[in-house]
């Protein structure tokens, strides 16, 4: 009986947790949809900095917008990347130039410009990608798990979360 008192509890507060961490931000599903639905445009932006890469100090390891300006990108170019960025719902990116890598933060809905925990990756070779699903964990009984959570959306492109929080519980 008394494990019913604490278990219940930390059910409770692990399930209020993950809702707060989620938020309002957006789910696999939704992030999907978004990349279909603009495509194009993902791909423009790692064209964009695939042929800007050139304008980078040698062994740069990697960029985000600010680091264009730095670079010399002119101010229509920057447009264009800005542009890019909120067509696509983007807080901001990170490019590795050496790999081709890129990381697209994604923004809440209903503010283009807020930081949170999901983006897009795409991979600039076609690489093994170790790919976790959270539920993936519910077998292995009881715990709190911290993993990365992509899947893949199509061809190099992924969903990727940063450190979920999975809670499994054995069914009783």
């Amino acid at each position: 009986m008394l494990s019913l008192f604490v278990a219940v509890p930390l059910v409770l507060v692990l399930i209020a947790g993950h809702t707060a961490i989620r938020g309002g931000h957006p789910t696999d599903e939704e992030l999907t949809a978004r990349f279909l639905s603009r495509e194009s445009d993902f791909q423009a932006l790692v064209h964009r900095l695939d042929s800007d890469r050139g304008r980078l100090p040698p062994g740069t390891e990697s960029v985000d917008l600010a680091d264009l300006v730095q670079a010399g990108a002119d101010r229509a170019r920057m447009g264009d990347y800005e542009a890019l960025l909120t067509r696509i719902g983007a807080t901001n990116f990170r490019y590795f130039p050496a790999s081709g890598n890129l990381i697209v933060l994604v923004s809440n809905p209903g503010d283009p410009r807020a930081t949170t925990r999901e983006s897009y990756l795409y991979l600039g070779r076609e690489e093994p990608q170790p790919l976790l699903h959270p539920r993936a964990y519910a077998s292995h009984g009881p715990a709190v798990y911290f993993a990365p959570a992509d899947h893949r959306i199509k061809g190099r492109w992924f969903v990727h979360r940063d450190g979920p929080v999975v809670g499994a519980f054995a069914p009783y």
